[in-house]
């Protein structure tokens, strides 16, 4: 069964799960409190998401790692493992669908780690996430092409497909 998550307009972030902690979501850094969104200055992490949160753009530097941010116009987001893909808009396309797609938009990411959680953006790590703040998701370490596309079937989303192009290197 596919768990969707409800992230009420804020950007699913993919995120390396040993940094979680260093993630702020949408509390200020300088006052420790909540701050409202604003994301032509931005201040908070969310800030920096939502300011990013567009289609071949969304990587942001984290600690001495990255995270990406994805673009949705929709609240409800799960990972497909088996896919290797987010969807947004509470429905998975089928297999012909996602061949007939237009991908467009593509992003280079590359990673390190194998862990790694989408979550909402505006939730703040340090503080501890709630279960419905995210998923668990498993890649293999190297660089991943990250294509976009919005696809219209019986009902409408917006879709997020990774293929990995390469190992990163071992360290010597």
């Amino acid at each position: 069964m596919i768990r969707w998550l409800d992230f009420s307009g804020a950007p699913p972030l993919l995120i390396p799960k040993r940094l979680v902690g260093h993630w702020r979501g949408a509390i200020s850094p300088l006052t420790g409190k909540y701050s409202e969104l604003n994301a032509k200055e931005p201040h908070t992490d969310y800030d920096r998401a939502c300011a990013a949160a567009w289609p071949g753009r969304g990587v942001l530097p984290l600690a001495e790692s990255t995270a990406l941010v994805l673009y949705s116009e929709f609240d409800e987001h799960t990972w497909v493992q088996d896919r290797a893909l987010v969807a947004c808009g509470s429905w998975l396309p089928t297999d012909e669908e996602l061949q007939c797609a237009v991908w467009s938009d593509p992003l280079t990411w590359e990673v390190s780690d194998t862990d790694f959680l989408l979550m909402n953006s505006a939730a703040s790590g340090a503080e501890g996430l709630r279960d419905d703040d995210f998923l668990e998701v498993h890649l293999s370490p190297g660089k991943y092409i990250i294509e976009y596309s919005s696809i219209e079937a019986t009902y409408v989303g917006c879709f997020h497909r990774f293929q990995r192009t390469g190992a990163v290197p071992s360290a010597a």
